[in-house]
């Protein structure tokens, strides 16, 4: 019997509609913008070993290599990205060529390479009447650029370009954005701006994944502007990343605490200098000397009530006597905590610090800067 050719046609067509689809080779570029490094890193071997790949897939390849700890793989692919750049950077190449050529000199300590390709890109950009970038990675790029010719001035209005292009609901372009806002907090503090320097840190740990010196910038930026509490509260950030090695951020947690409790910190210390100006060694001095004087004040205190060797009083301080010590505790507490914030907030070694030289228990214990009750 024959088959009709309508069926023979409707029975292949089906079979080729049920035939399962082969799946897409995953996008290497796309996977290296969301920081999914070693899935990349499988995609573009696998097309490294299928053709000579282009530079800028090389240097991802060698910064997925490296982000895997393949240290001997990572050179190799540097050196093929710096090769096939160096062909690519021609007249007329899109930004990303002098872009990843820039990083590849920068990998290899060759600045000065690295600052001249950066140069003729950015000057063949304002030149050749180029469309602006406006998108993510391309403001990035641009601004990358002049970063690389210490130019913070013209890099600054791009990488605002790029953060402000960038959603935050995506993970793509999430590396290159944290860059960006790093970069504008460390100019903003070059520059004196802390409350620059805070937003753009806000946003920045707002992305999440970030680290520990993220959130110490954080605090610090705060600390400048006089947020106490919100600057122990970013520190504490510190702590909780890495308990284990925090001890300054704990510290400078509580010192900032501490700040906080005060009507006001002096702005100068017991012989009139400001705390701003003085030298690291003139703050831990001046610590010293504050806690010097608390246990001075307080002895005087055991004396007037007649402690015992157990340090009990037995004798009821006079009112006015007990006031004007307090009196006299609380302006030293103003200016040991403004000493101890100014150098946490220049990163000194604060714990190491108030525990070598014994003071440490001002920071942590508030009884420390009090008399004895009366006895009962």
């Amino acid at each position: 019997m024959t088959v009709p050719l309508l069926l023979v046609l409707g029975l292949e067509l089906a079979a080729v509609q049920a035939k399962p689809a082969t799946p897409a080779a995953p996008d290497p570029v796309a996977l290296y913008d969301e920081g999914r490094y070693a899935e990349a890193c499988e995609a573009l071997r696998t097309l490294d070993a299928a053709g000579p790949l282009p530079g800028p897939q090389l240097y991802r390849l060698f910064y997925c290599e490296k982000a895997a700890g393949n240290e001997e793989a990572s050179l190799r692919a540097l050196d093929n990205a710096r090769e096939a750049l160096e062909r690519e950077n021609v007249d007329g190449a899109p930004l990303e060529i002098p872009f990843y050529l820039a990083n590849t000199y920068t990998n290899l300590n060759r600045s000065q390479d690295a600052r001249r390709v950066a140069e003729l890109a950015t000057r063949s950009q304002e030149a050749d009447g180029r469309p602006k970038p406006s998108g993510v990675i391309d403001a990035f790029e641009l601004g990358k650029l002049y970063q690389d010719q210490g130019r913070p001035a013209d890099a600054m209005p791009w990488y605002a370009k790029a953060i402000e292009a960038f959603d935050p609901k995506s993970k793509r372009y999430a590396g290159p954005i944290r860059w960006a806002l790093r970069y504008t907090s460390a100019v903003a503090v070059s520059r004196g701006d802390y409350a620059a320097s805070e937003a753009a840190l806000v946003k920045l740990t707002d992305m999440g994944e970030v680290e520990g010196a993220d959130w110490n910038a954080l605090a610090i930026a705060r600390g400048r502007q006089k947020k106490y509490e919100l600057a122990s509260e970013a520190w504490k950030k510190v702590v909780q990343l890495d308990p284990g090695n925090a001890d300054d951020p704990r510290y400078a947690s509580r010192v900032a605490m501490m700040a906080a409790g005060l009507p006001a910190l002096p702005a100068v210390g017991a012989e009139g200098k400001p705390f701003q100006t003085m030298s690291g060694e003139e703050l831990e001095a001046a610590m010293k000397a504050e806690f010097e004087a608390v246990r001075e004040v307080q002895g005087r205190g055991a004396v007037a009530m007649k402690a015992g060797a157990d340090g009990v009083p037995t004798v009821a301080l006079e009112p006015q006597v007990r006031a004007g010590l307090t009196s006299e505790l609380e302006a030293l507490k103003g200016r040991f905590t403004a000493a101890a914030l100014e150098y946490a907030l220049r990163r000194g070694p604060i714990r190491e610090t108030a525990f070598r030289e014994g003071y440490a228990v001002l920071i942590f214990q508030n009884r420390e800067w009090e008399l004895p009750p009366d006895p009962e």
